[in-house]
C-alpha cells in the first residue's frame, strides 16, 4: 500500500513551489520598484529645494552661492542610490529656459548656471521632472517568453518650486 504513494511528496512539493517562488520574486520585484519611485521623488523635491533657496538674493554681500546644472545633477546623482543615472532623465525648467538631461550623465560636468541671472528672482518657480524606465522582469520567469514593449514602464516625479530668496 505505501508503495503506491511514492513520490506524489515531489509532485506536492513542485505544485506548491512554483507558485511561491513566482509570488516571492513578485513581492520582491515590487519593492525595489516602489523604492526607486520614492527615490525618485524625494530626489526631485529635494533638487528643487535646493536650487530654490539659491536665487539672485543668496549672492548679495559678498556671497558665491550660485549653482550649476552639474551641482543640480550630482547631487540627484547623490540623493537617488537606488536610480542609475544612465537610465534617468531630468528636465530642469525655469521661466525662460529648460535644460534637459538626458540621461543625469550627460550634465554632470555642465558648468551652466541654474537658474540663470534672468530667471533667478525671488517668488518666479524653478520646476524639475524626471523619468526613470523600469524593466518587468516577470515575463522572463515565463517559459519560451522574451523581452516585449509591455514589460517596461516609465515612473514620473515632478516639483515645482518658488524662488526664496
Amino acid at each position: 500500500m505505501r508503495n503506491g504513494r511514492r513520490g506524489f511528496g515531489l509532485i506536492e512539493f513542485t505544485i506548491i513551489a512554483i507558485p511561491v517562488m513566482f509570488l516571492t520574486v513578485s513581492i520582491v520585484e515590487a519593492a525595489l520598484q516602489s523604492w526607486q519611485f520614492h527615490s525618485m521623488a524625494y530626489t526631485v523635491e529635494v533638487a528643487t529645494r535646493y536650487a530654490c533657496s539659491h536665487g539672485r538674493t543668496c549672492s548679495k554681500n559678498g556671497n558665491t552661492c550660485t549653482i550649476t546644472v552639474g551641482n543640480l545633477a550630482t547631487l540627484i546623482k547623490q540623493q537617488g542610490p537606488s536610480l542609475d543615472p544612465a537610465a534617468l532623465n531630468v528636465t530642469l525648467t525655469t521661466a525662460s529656459a529648460t535644460v534637459t538631461c538626458n540621461p543625469l550623465n550627460s550634465c554632470l560636468s555642465n558648468a551652466a548656471q541654474f537658474p540663470s541671472n534672468t530667471d533667478n528672482g525671488v517668488g518666479l518657480d524653478i520646476t524639475i521632472t524626471a523619468t526613470y524606465q523600469i524593466q518587468n522582469p516577470l515575463p522572463f520567469m515565463w517559459p519560451g517568453s522574451t523581452a516585449s514593449s509591455g514589460s517596461t514602464f516609465t515612473l514620473g516625479a515632478k516639483s515645482r518650486q518658488n524662488i526664496v530668496y
